[in-house]
């Protein structure tokens, strides 16, 4: 039931983003609704992953990361986007080799 639901919002949405084009306001604030999502998932995911010592901006880190996994894509490219695939973790290291240098520091015991 879920699944079907998850299709049907998924059609929905690509209709009317297909009826409003490129460029419209409906296009822009989906899309501004899709990168703040992309972002919040991204942080959300390497909270806890970052190796201990490693200090990184993970807010700036997502930003670039979302904004490179969307350049050139439009809203209904974007509906049908997996995030995670090999080619958007290549664009998550391009960010991590741009934001270079990543800070490492002294270990974090459990206790901090």
């Amino acid at each position: 039931y879920i699944d079907a639901m998850k299709k049907l919002i998924i059609v929905s949405l690509a209709l009317t983003l297909t009826a409003c084009g490129e460029g419209s306001v409906v296009d822009e604030s989906f899309k501004a609704s899709f990168r703040e999502k992309l972002v919040m998932t991204c942080a959300a995911t390497a909270e806890g992953k970052i190796p201990a010592g490693v200090i990184v901006d993970i807010d700036q880190l997502c930003s670039c990361a979302a904004d490179k996994v969307m350049e050139g894509k439009s809203a209904k490219d974007l509906v049908t986007t997996i995030p995670g695939s090999a080619e958007d973790m290549a664009k998550l290291q391009t960010c991590l080799t741009e934001l270079a240098p990543v800070k490492v520091g002294p270990a974090k015991t459990p206790e901090q």
